[in-house]
């Protein structure tokens, strides 16, 4: 019998997860540290501007990586 073998392509929900953090640097690697995600794994920085009608936002990064 065969030996399964796994694909990296999958459609499991949590191939990839996000998290936001403030639009500053060292609060961004702080996160990164936190959850112990390496450089290898970030997909994607998002800047997301700040809202300032209505109800107002401050600005983040929204970060998508691979899930361990």
């Amino acid at each position: 019998m065969a030996a399964s073998q796994h694909s990296t392509l999958s459609n499991r929900a949590d191939v990839v997860t996000e998290l936001l953090t403030e639009a500053r640097i060292d609060a961004l690697n702080a996160a990164l540290a936190d959850r112990g995600v390496t450089a290898d794994r970030i997909i994607t920085i998002l800047h997301v501007p700040g809202q300032t009608v209505a109800s107002p936002t401050p600005a983040q990064f929204r970060v998508l990586y691979r899930a361990a």
